[in-house]
């Protein structure tokens, strides 16, 4: 991040999983922070920036007492009886939500193993279903599956099938309604970078494409799903 000049962490050691970040850079201070059941990554060092340009405002929002800032990143210890093992990616604390149970979901945890369980048919995903009953998701599959998608979305039957695979094998997993995708809604036209879809760093704004395409969250998550809508089985 730009805060930080350019990194925190490091990896100086072979890494068995995608979501590791390492361990900190020589000189830089980390601290956990509990968050809402989480624990967001706060740092402080020589390559950190110590405030923003005529900004107090949002100084006194990300900085703590003691000069750490707030990165918005959740993060959680490998080996909880080893640090030297480093740090594991654990989502965005501002993307996670609350379902109308109240338990949270993890946007960041969910949308990989969504991604995952598709077996390569969807590229990226929006996770919605703030404060409803149920976890659905808008995607965008890969280009490879364009051709069996309508122009209005609606896929054929055999990329619906494929997707709705995808939907189970999720479930498969285990966990309650918040670590499962009940429906998905395809996306036709890609995030754009003028809308603020697209992040500086190259990542999906969430809440940008959600709040964008309100219209589609809305038919995604009503109480009854579209004709174009991919439902779990």
């Amino acid at each position: 991040m730009t805060e930080t000049a350019p990194a925190a962490t490091t990896a100086h050691f072979a890494l068995s999983r995608s979501d590791s970040i390492g361990v900190p850079l020589p000189g830089v201070e980390l601290k956990l922070v509990r968050r809402e059941g989480k624990q967001e990554l706060f740092v402080r060092g020589p390559n950190v920036t110590t405030g923003f340009y005529k900004r107090p405002d949002l100084d006194r929002e990300t900085f703590d007492t003691e000069g750490f800032l707030g990165t918005g990143d959740a993060v959680r210890l490998v080996d909880p009886a080893d640090p030297g093992e480093g740090l594991l990616f654990d989502g965005r604390i501002a993307e996670d939500f609350k379902l109308a149970s109240g338990t949270f979901v993890s946007v960041g945890t969910l949308r990989t193993k969504l991604i995952s369980m598709s077996h390569g048919v969807i590229q990226d995903a929006v996770i919605c279903g703030h404060g409803g009953d149920f976890v659905s998701a808008l995607v965008w599959v890969h280009p490879d599956y364009a051709h069996q998608i309508a122009d209005d979305g609606t896929p054929d039957d055999g990329l619906h099938k494929d997707l709705a695979a995808g939907l189970n094998r999720l479930a498969d997993l285990g966990g309650g309604a918040t670590q499962r995708v009940e429906r998905l809604l395809i996306l036709t036209d890609p995030a754009r970078l003028d809308a603020g879809e697209i992040t500086d760093k190259g990542y999906i704004n969430q809440r940008a494409v959600r709040e964008k395409r309100a219209d589609l969250v809305a038919e995604l998550t009503g109480v009854a799903p579209s004709a174009r809508t991919v439902t779990r089985s």
